[in-house]
C-alpha cells in the first residue's frame, strides 16, 4: 500500500508538471502549421477577371472596381523581392504584367489604370496555360495564383477544372479564389436577336425577334424599343418574372436608300446597362436582278417561254419593282456575262454543250440560283443528268390523254421555303395538268418542294456549292399546265427569288471577341483590311482565305457597336454586340468551384480580410494556444480523477472493525 502511495504520488506529481508546461506554451501563444507559404521570394500570379460581366453597378462600385481594389491591398501586403504578374481575361490581350516583376509601383498603376472590357473570360483555360508557362521558367519562386471574380458559370468549366487540379496538385501550387459576386443581381438583358429577312429588300417591312433574360432577382416590366437609322420607330411593353427567358417580336420599316438599314433594340436601363442594347446591320438589296433566257428564241410575235414568268415576277410591267427582270435568248445568255444576275430562269433549253455547262455550275457554285423549267424542246430531260449535282437523276416526260385535274400538296418534309409558302397561301387543290416531268431515282442531297397526290415532286431543289438548281416539273406557259395562270405561280416564283438573295445576303453582326465569315468578291486569297472600330481607331487586318470563292473569317471585334471594313474603296458595316453568355449573370457557388479542386491547396474568400487571414495562416500557421489550453484543463480533471481512484482503501481500518465487532461499544 505504501509503495501503491507512492506511486499515485510520483504520476499525480508528473502530470501536475506537465499541466504548468502546457500553460506555459499555452501563454506564449506559439502558433502550428499545416500548409504553409514557404521563406523567401514568391511568385505572385493576379488573375483579374475583366470580362463584360464585372462591370455590373453593384451599389457605388462595380465588381471590377471591387475587385482591383482587393488586388491591390494585396500588392500592398508583398515583401518587396516578390514577383507578380497580372492577368485581366475578358481584354484582346490578358496579360496585362506578364512574365512576373518585382517593381510593384509599376503593377499598381497598371491595376488602376485598368478597364474592364467587353469580352468573355475562361478562367480555367487561362490558368492552366499560365501554369504551363510559368513552370517552364527555370528559378520560379514558391507559385501563387490569385483569381479576383465574380466567378459566372458560363467562364467556369469544370471538365478542364479536372485537368487544372492535377496540375496545381503536382506542382503544389496555392490557388486563391476571391469572390466579388454582386448582393443583388437584378438585371434584365437582351441576349441574342434574329432579323426577317435578314436583307432588306427596297423600303420593305422586316421582324426583329429578340431573347430577353432576366437574373435570379429581377423581376417586374421593362420595355423592348426599335430604332432605326437613329429615330425610335416602336416599343412594346413586356413583364419578366426571376430568372426567365421571354421571345418578343416587334416589327419595323426600313425606308430610304442606304445601303445598310442601321438599328438597335434597346431596354430600360439598369444596373447592367451594356446588354440592354442589341445593335443590327441589315444589307439592303434595291432590286434584284433576274435573268430569263427563252430557250424557244424570238420570233414576230416575241418570246414564247418567259411571258407567264415576267409577269408574274414584274406584275403589269411596273418599272418599280423589288425584282429586275431582263429577257434574252439562248445565243445572248451563251455569249453575255452572269455578273449581273442573281436568279436565273432557263425555260425550254436546247441541248447545252461544254461552255454552257461550266456557265451554269461556275454561277450555282459562286451562289447564284437556276430554276430550270421543261418545254417542247425535250433537251432538258436529255441534259440534265449532266450538272454534277444531278447525277443520276432519271427524268420521264409524261403526255396524258386529255387534261386531267391534279392536287398539288405539302411534302412529306417541307423546306423552308415550302413552310413559308404554305403561310402565305395553300396550294391549289386541283391544278389542270397536260404534261410533267417524273423525277426518279432522286439524289439523296435533293428535297421536294411541294408534290402531286400520287406522290411525285411537284418542283426539286438541289443544293450545289453555295447555290442552288431547282427543277419544276412543269413549263412556264399553257402547254404543259393552268399553273402559269394562278396566283400559286406569282408566289412561288416571287418568294423564290427572294429566299435567294437574302440566302446570299447575310446579316452582318458578330460578338465581341468572336468572327465573322465575311462574304467578298474578288479575285484574291490574300486581302488587306482597314478595320475602323466603334471608338474611332483605325487597324489593318491581313487575311486570306483558300480560295476566292471562300468567304473571309474577320476578327479583332474588341468593343460593342458599329465596326466598318473597308478595301478598294468598298466598305461593309458589322454590327458587333456583347458575348451572349455574359447577359446571364449566374455564379458558381464555391462548393461548385471546390469541387472539382478537391485534391488543390485551394482557398477561398469574399472579402479581404477573409483572404488576408488565409495569407496570415499560411505565413506563420494557426494558434496553437487554445488547444494547448484545452490539454491542460483535460489534464487537470484526469489527474483529480486518478489520484482519486488510487488512493481510494481496499478494506476497513482494524480500529473500526473491532468498533464494528462489539456492537459499537467502547473498550
Amino acid at each position: 500500500p505504501r509503495r501503491s502511495r507512492h506511486l499515485t504520488n510520483v504520476f499525480t506529481l508528473l502530470m501536475r508538471v506537465l499541466i504548468m508546461v502546457l500553460l506555459v506554451f499555452a501563454f506564449k501563444q506559439d502558433k502550428v502549421r499545416f500548409s504553409w507559404i514557404p521563406e523567401g521570394k514568391r511568385t505572385v500570379v493576379i488573375v483579374l477577371d475583366a470580362s463584360a460581366s464585372m462591370r455590373y453597378q453593384d451599389g457605388e462600385d462595380t465588381c471590377f472596381a471591387r475587385a482591383s481594389e482587393w488586388a491591390l491591398n494585396l500588392i500592398r501586403s508583398l515583401d518587396e523581392e516578390d514577383q507578380v504578374a497580372v492577368l485581366m481575361p475578358g481584354l484582346p490581350e490578358p496579360r496585362l504584367i506578364f512574365p512576373p516583376i518585382s517593381d510593384h509601383e509599376t503593377v499598381n498603376r497598371a491595376i488602376q489604370q485598368a478597364q474592364p472590357g467587353y469580352g468573355a473570360a475562361d478562367l480555367v483555360e487561362l490558368l492552366n496555360d499560365m501554369i504551363g508557362r510559368l513552370s517552364e521558367e527555370d528559378g520560379t519562386a514558391a507559385l501563387e495564383f490569385h483569381v479576383f471574380s465574380d466567378f459566372q458559370k458560363a467562364g467556369w468549366n469544370d471538365a478542364e477544372a479536372e485537368g487544372l487540379n492535377e496540375q496545381l496538385t503536382d506542382q503544389e501550387i496555392l490557388l486563391f479564389l476571391n469572390h466579388v459576386q454582386p448582393t443583388v443581381t437584378a438585371n434584365a438583358g437582351l441576349s441574342k436577336a434574329f432579323f426577317y429577312p435578314p436583307a432588306i429588300l427596297g423600303d420593305g417591312d422586316f421582324q426583329a425577334k429578340a431573347h430577353v433574360r432576366s437574373s435570379a432577382d429581377y423581376s417586374g416590366g421593362n420595355t423592348l424599343r426599335l430604332i432605326v437609322q437613329s429615330n425610335e420607330q416602336k416599343k412594346k411593353p413586356f413583364r419578366l418574372l426571376p430568372d426567365q427567358t421571354v421571345t418578343e417580336i416587334i416589327g419595323g420599316v426600313a425606308e430610304g436608300e442606304a445601303q445598310y438599314v442601321l438599328g438597335q433594340l434597346e431596354l430600360d436601363d439598369d444596373a447592367f446597362p451594356v446588354d440592354n442594347v442589341f445593335r443590327f446591320c441589315l444589307p439592303r438589296l434595291p432590286g434584284i436582278p433576274v435573268l430569263l433566257v427563252d430557250g424557244s428564241g424570238r420570233n414576230n410575235a416575241g418570246f414564247r417561254d418567259t411571258p407567264f414568268l415576267k409577269h408574274a415576277i414584274q406584275p403589269k410591267g411596273k418599272a418599280r419593282t423589288l425584282f429586275l427582270p431582263r429577257t434574252v435568248d439562248w445565243t445572248t445568255f451563251k455569249a453575255g456575262p452572269l455578273d449581273d444576275s442573281r436568279v436565273l430562269f432557263l425555260c425550254n433549253p436546247p441541248a447545252w454543250d461544254e461552255a454552257a455547262l461550266e456557265k451554269l455550275k461556275t454561277f450555282v457554285r459562286d451562289g447564284g440560283t437556276v430554276v430550270l423549267m421543261p418545254g417542247q424542246r425535250e433537251e432538258l430531260e436529255a441534259s440534265i443528268e449532266q450538272l454534277p449535282p444531278l447525277k443520276g437523276l432519271q427524268v420521264r416526260k409524261e403526255v396524258l390523254p386529255q387534261e386531267k385535274p391534279m392536287a398539288i400538296v405539302p411534302s412529306e418534309r417541307p423546306a423552308e421555303l415550302e413552310r413559308k409558302l404554305l403561310g402565305i397561301m395553300p396550294p391549289p387543290s386541283a391544278l389542270v395538268i397536260r404534261r410533267r416531268l417524273i423525277f426518279t431515282s432522286v439524289p439523296a442531297s435533293a428535297s421536294m418542294v411541294f408534290q402531286y397526290h400520287d406522290g411525285g415532286a411537284f418542283i426539286l431543289s438541289v443544293p450545289f456549292g453555295q447555290g442552288t438548281f431547282w427543277i419544276t416539273s412543269v413549263g412556264a406557259n399553257r402547254d404543259w399546265s393552268e399553273w402559269p395562270l394562278t396566283p400559286f405561280f406569282v408566289i412561288i416564283q416571287q418568294e423564290l427569288i427572294k429566299s435567294s438573295a437574302s440566302r446570299n445576303m447575310i446579316a452582318l453582326s458578330a460578338e465581341v471577341g468572336g468572327m465573322l465569315a465575311l462574304d467578298w468578291a474578288e479575285d484574291a486569297t490574300e486581302l488587306d483590311f482597314r478595320l475602323r472600330t466603334p471608338s474611332g481607331d483605325e487597324k489593318t487586318l491581313s487575311l486570306s482565305r483558300p480560295s476566292r470563292t471562300k468567304p473571309v473569317v474577320v476578327r479583332g471585334f474588341d468593343e460593342p457597336g458599329f465596326c466598318h471594313i473597308q478595301r478598294n474603296g468598298k466598305e461593309r458595316v458589322i454590327a458587333v454586340n456583347l458575348p451572349e453568355t455574359e447577359s446571364g449573370l449566374t455564379y458558381a457557388s464555391p462548393d461548385e468551384l471546390g469541387l472539382p479542386l478537391r485534391t488543390a491547396r485551394l482557398y477561398q474568400a469574399d472579402s479581404w480580410h477573409e483572404h488576408q487571414q488565409n495569407l496570415v495562416n499560411l505565413h506563420h500557421g494557426r494558434p496553437l494556444w487554445p488547444f494547448l489550453l484545452c490539454c491542460a484543463f483535460v489534464l487537470a480533471i484526469s489527474e483529480e480523477f486518478f489520484a482519486n481512484i488510487r488512493s481510494r482503501t481496499s478494506g476497513l481500518p482494524d480500529t473500526l472493525r473491532q468498533f464494528l465487532r462489539r456492537g459499537g461499544r467502547a473498550a
